[in-house]
């Protein structure tokens, strides 16, 4: 079975942007450890064909994750059983994704008010997964209640859980709270299985801080990698004490971005997801928003390239 890289680097499950395409891209710059999918509903998976979905696309395997999203225990362990069938690096039972959308069905956060069932999704998935490690990634809880978690998390431990994925916020912070590190820190001593952070990672120095001030094994970034996929280079480059590189041209990484998405995706697939991704990527520049925003008029990458190239050419973004 494989063992979680020393100090690992991962990037977050995100929905519409944790694709093959930003996973080539951010592949490209080196650093990232480990990689998750987009979720993936547990109902959907198991009629899935990886030659027609746009979900289950992969050009590696030895680095990807995939999540899976439920709260029934028998359609978890199928879902589980298919995709650890595609000889992955891991599985990842979702039970910190907060929207109302995937709540309101049981799923995702949701679990965390029922830890019975959260333990019958977790034993299922287990049993279903035997050669590889299962991950699960939660939050806080939907209080700021330090024992619930701790007490949840030793339930993930004994269920066979092999590392847990904390996003040190609650489930009503959504995003916009600052994350709690200190709780990261509270399960890393609690627990004996390996403990990953998230949360609050904007630059290489926050994720050396985050290694150092609660004990963790490894960072998962979400936003920021989509920001600056570069990121995961250089905290390596930071934690070796290395100087770090140059920063990229930006126009380049959004051709390459689109590069991989055209190569994997069908064209309107490719052109939407890029005009997702784009938008992070112009947080990198002073006027950036006018930038995506002619990019999301794009009827086709050759315009969006054109559109680009024009932007930068002209110094409007």
């Amino acid at each position: 079975m494989h063992r979680l890289p020393k100090d690992a680097l991962i990037m977050a499950p995100m929905v519409d942007l944790s694709h093959e395409a930003y996973r080539q891209l951010i592949r490209s710059f080196g650093g990232c450890d480990l990689f998750y999918s987009e979720m993936l509903n547990s109902r959907i998976v198991p009629g899935e064909n990886p030659e027609t979905s746009i979900y289950l696309k992969w050009s590696v395997k030895d680095d990807l994750i995939f999540q899976i999203l439920g709260s029934e225990p028998k359609k978890m362990a199928q879902a589980a059983l298919k995709l650890s069938g595609y000889s992955p690096w891991g599985i990842d039972v979702n039970m910190g994704c907060w929207l109302n959308k995937v709540t309101v069905h049981g799923w995702g956060a949701a679990l965390m008010k029922d830890i019975e069932r959260a333990g019958q999704v977790l034993a299922a998935v287990r049993t279903a997964v035997q050669d590889r490690p299962v991950s699960v990634k939660m939050r806080i809880g939907y209080a700021l209640d330090r024992g619930y978690m701790l007490d949840f998390a030793s339930m993930l431990e004994e269920g066979g859980a092999d590392f847990i994925i904390l996003h040190a916020r609650t489930v009503p912070d959504g995003m916009n709270r600052k994350a709690r590190w200190e709780y990261i820190a509270a399960l890393k001593e609690h627990v004996s299985i390996p403990v990953i952070g998230n949360g609050d990672v904007r630059k290489p120095a926050d994720a050396v801080a985050m290694m150092r001030q609660t004990g963790c094994d490894g960072v998962m970034i979400g936003r920021q990698a989509l920001i600056t996929p570069w990121i995961f280079r250089d905290v390596k480059a930071l934690s070796a004490g290395l100087p770090e590189e140059d920063l990229p041209d930006l126009k380049e990484v959004m051709w390459k971005l689109l590069d991989f998405l055209e190569a994997i995706f069908p064209p309107d697939v490719a052109l939407k997801r890029f005009k997702t991704g784009i938008s992070w990527l112009a947080m990198n520049l002073t006027f950036g928003h006018h930038l995506a925003k002619e990019a999301g008029r794009a009827k086709g990458g050759l315009q969006a390239r054109e559109i680009i190239r024009t932007c930068f050419e002209k110094g409007i973004c």
